[in-house]
Order: C-alpha cells, then sequence, then structure tokens
C-alpha cells in the first residue's frame, strides 16, 4: 500500500494568519529570518502563563501508514534561558478519546547566527476507529517560534 505523504495540517507556514490554529499565549509575528513570512511566537511573552497551540484535523486517516510530525523551531529565549517546548500528536476515537499520544520533548539549542532547528517524530499508524487527529506544541519555559509544521504519512 502507498502513502499519500499528504500534509494533514492546514497553514502549517502561518502565511494565511493563524487559522485554523488555535490557543492561548500565541501571537503571529513577522519570521524574523525570512522577509515577508510568518510564524508563531510562544512562550513567556510578558507572561508567567505557558503558551498552547493546537490543530485537530478529522479522518479519514491511511492506518497502514505511519505519520511523521515535521516542525521548525527558533529560539528566541536569553542565553541564561533554556525554553522547553512539548510537541504531541494524539489520535481520538469518536467521541474524542485518546486513543494513542506521541509526545515528543525538544530543548532548542542557542545558535550563532540565529536559525530555525528542524524537529520530527514518527507517530505509528492509527487504528481503524481513529476519528480525529490532534497536534498540540506546549511551551512552559522560555520562548521560541515555531513554523512549518507539517504532518504526513509514509510507509511504515
Amino acid at each position: 500500500m502507498q502513502c499519500s505523504n499528504r500534509n494533514l495540517l492546514q497553514n502549517g507556514n502561518f502565511r494565511l494568519g493563524s487559522h485554523p490554529w488555535k490557543g492561548r499565549n500565541i501571537h503571529l509575528t513577522a519570521n524574523p529570518l525570512v522577509e515577508h513570512d510568518y510564524s508563531m511566537a510562544m512562550g513567556n511573552l510578558n507572561s508567567e502563563t505557558p503558551s498552547l497551540l493546537f490543530q485537530t484535523v478529522s479522518g479519514p486517516f491511511e492506518s497502514q501508514c505511519a505519520y511523521y510530525l515535521y516542525f521548525r523551531v527558533l529560539n528566541r529565549s536569553p542565553e541564561h534561558i533554556q525554553p522547553r517546548l512539548f510537541a504531541v500528536v494524539s489520535y481520538l476515537s469518536r467521541d474524542g478519546r485518546i486513543q494513542r499520544t506521541t509526545p515528543l520533548r525538544v530543548l532548542p539549542p542557542h545558535v550563532k547566527p540565529q536559525r530555525f532547528s528542524s524537529y520530527f517524530t514518527i507517530v505509528p499508524p492509527p487504528s481503524t476507529t481513529t476519528r480525529s487527529l490532534v497536534v498540540v506544541f506546549y511551551v512552559d519555559r522560555g520562548t521560541v517560534f515555531v513554523d512549518y509544521i507539517r504532518v504526513a504519512s509514509h510507509r511504515v
């Protein structure tokens, strides 16, 4: 069986604004490295409240295929702060119950010159009862820019 490699997420590059992404303590921001491009700023931007960014996607899904979550992160924290970001993909049943969760903890490096660091994780194939998928980014320390988010199927 071929896997489509089709991106399930909409607007993962934020060029169309923030829709359909939702969350709290997030800010659509000009990408500091690419002119006329945008990223989602997350973190303690003058707030102690953690940041949450998410998008929910309805099926159908390719149950014979694994899904890969790809994204890029730019560390915008002061040198003395190590940002901490959690990226999570969860499969949900018809009634919204979590069937399986794949978490990834990211500690973005301080790099000079500043650049986005790329990350990905492999999410096991969904069950045939999976009705939706949710991608969540959570930042509880530091400030980061998240961009180029993609969830696509790949052959196992």
